[in-house]
């Protein structure tokens, strides 16, 4: 699920605020950095963010009113919108800076299905509907994950890509690195 990390003051912590919803306002206040949008009238020239469903996956695009001070990875945004990506730095007017992620955390849910037969990278068995699963939030492939076949927690690592399988790990990246 995408993501913001903010700061509310410099001195404390990154805090991640989920995006789950449609659209969000950015807003000043230090207290409610990010509220959901739930109409047209709520704009008042601020800056947006809407999230665009496809067959494919999801994006994010940023919109904001010309006359905002708005750079995204440190580069003026002239146009007032843009489709954001990973990792993207955003600086909106006197807004502390904050960043966009779409990392999401391994977690266990009832696998939804597929059309078509789908397999475990791990054990080679077919992942039935409602099967609990794990989706890898890097190469994106389900593993079962249940006492009988706990395939995701089975090793360290995901069995096709570097992923840790630790299902309270947390976030692979955050802005404390920078």
């Amino acid at each position: 699920m995408a993501h913001l990390w903010i700061r509310r003051d410099v001195s404390e912590q990154w805090t991640v605020i989920p995006l789950e919803g449609e659209a969000f306002t950015l807003t000043a206040d230090p207290l409610q950095p990010v509220r959901v949008r739930r109409g047209k009238d709520e704009s008042n020239g601020s800056t947006v963010i809407l999230r665009r469903q496809a067959p494919d996956g999801e994006s994010w695009v940023l919109m904001t009113a010309i006359k905002t001070s708005i750079r995204i990875n440190g580069t003026p945004l002239p146009t007032g919108i843009r489709v954001l990506r990973d990792r993207d730095e955003l600086w909106v007017d006197s807004m502390d800076r904050i960043f966009f992620s779409t990392e999401s955390l391994a977690r266990v849910e009832p696998f939804p299905g597929a059309g078509q037969p789908l397999f475990c990278p791990r054990c080679k068995q077919e992942i039935v509907k409602e099967c609990p699963a794990v989706k890898c939030p890097q190469c994106q492939l389900w593993h079962h994950q249940c006492d009988d076949l706990p395939c995701w927690t089975y090793s360290e690592r995901c069995a096709l890509c570097d992923q840790p399988t630790e299902l309270d790990a947390g976030y692979r990246w955050t802005p404390e690195e920078l």
